[in-house]
């Protein structure tokens, strides 16, 4: 009798957990969903412990008990690791899956759009903006990346010029180091050795050619004129005659913490190697991160002899080769920006 007692028991408690079995099973596999709105983004910073993970993760919604979520990961899961990072959650999501997302790091990845012509600071900026990197990794990146360079000299301090500027996608925990060295290695992609033997042909380094293309992308936003601009520039550089390149001083101003948002004529005079009124030849290093276009001007220059250019106020600038038919223009100019002052009356 007690033999017959004993197994019925063996088997009450096989059935028992036969059923505990299926319904964790089923609790696992049922989707849920206790957040209002289409989805939610939950972010774990490294370190943060297991509890601390399936806790948050009820507290947003995405799991129906934070205790027995993470008993189940312990049962199921014991020999494989949650990641850290942001992740998003959309629609009605099983414990199986968020899981199994957790497990293999399939963390949100931001989208970062940076526009020609900007300057490093300005490039980390948008991505601090999305909570990536930190404004000491970028900067400290951007000055021990230099190693990187091939053309890098001696007074090579940082990459300006040398992140190129595009598309890029990364995490809330992408390194900032990764991010400056994706941005480097882009920019040698695009600066081909054909490009580099043409900026030869004119008598260039590489880092000089660097440093025209960033000068033609801050003194105009129309493409079809960027040949002109730089074969000036390069006219000028050949004949020993300063640039007087504005966007060169608005660059020295702001490095100085100086800049106002409007260039004053005695601006001109600011005490700046980058100044290129004060100083014969190209600035020390790339006032920008120029353009794919940009830098096939400065090693595609358009065939001219002009030395001179207005911008007409349109975008535009009015090119001439002599100072005289320079006047000329300037007075056109000036006559284009009465004539909308008027028309805005």
């Amino acid at each position: 009798m007690s033999r017959h007692r004993s197994r019925r028991a063996i088997l009450l408690l096989v059935l028992l957990l036969a059923v505990v079995c299926l319904a964790g099973y089923v609790w696992i596999r049922a989707p849920y969903q206790g957040f209002s709105g289409p989805s939610a983004t939950v972010e774990f910073p490294i370190g943060t412990s297991t509890r601390e993970i399936f806790r948050q993760l009820a507290k947003n919604g995405i799991v129906r008990q934070a205790i027995l979520a993470e008993a189940c990961y312990r049962l199921f899961y014991r020999n494989e690791s949650l990641r850290a990072g942001e992740y998003a959650f959309t629609g009605p999501q099983t414990l199986d899956r968020v899981i199994s997302t957790m497990i293999s790091g399939e963390v949100v990845r931001h989208t970062v759009v940076i526009p020609e012509g900007m300057t490093n600071e300005e490039s980390f900026a948008l991505f601090l903006q999305q909570r990536i990197g930190t404004e000491q990794g970028f900067r400290r990146a951007a000055s021990e990346e230099v190693r990187l360079l091939p053309w890098a000299s001696p007074e090579t301090s940082d990459l300006e010029g040398f992140l190129f500027p595009d598309t890029y996608e990364a995490t809330r925990s992408t390194p900032t180091r990764e991010i400056v060295t994706r941005m480097l290695e882009n920019f040698e992609r695009h600066f081909s050795p054909e490009m580099q033997k043409k900026a030869e042909a004119f008598g260039l380094t590489a880092a000089q050619t660097v440093t025209v293309a960033s000068l033609v992308e801050k003194e105009t936003s129309l493409r079809s004129e960027r040949p002109h601009v730089a074969r000036v520039y390069l006219n000028r550089l050949k004949i020993g005659m300063r640039l007087q390149c504005d966007p060169t001083v608005i660059y020295a101003l702001e490095k100085a913490g100086k800049w106002t948002g409007r260039l004053r004529r005695s601006d001109l005079e600011f005490d700046s190697p980058y100044n290129t009124y004060l100083n014969s030849g190209l600035p020390p290093g790339p006032i920008c991160n120029p353009g794919l276009a940009s830098l096939r001007a400065a090693v595609e220059p358009s065939a001219s002899e002009d030395l001179y250019f207005v911008a007409r106020g349109d975008g535009g600038h009015y090119f001439s080769k002599t100072y005289a038919g320079h006047l000329q223009m300037i007075g056109k100019s000036r006559a284009n920006s009465a004539a909308a002052a008027g028309e805005e009356r």
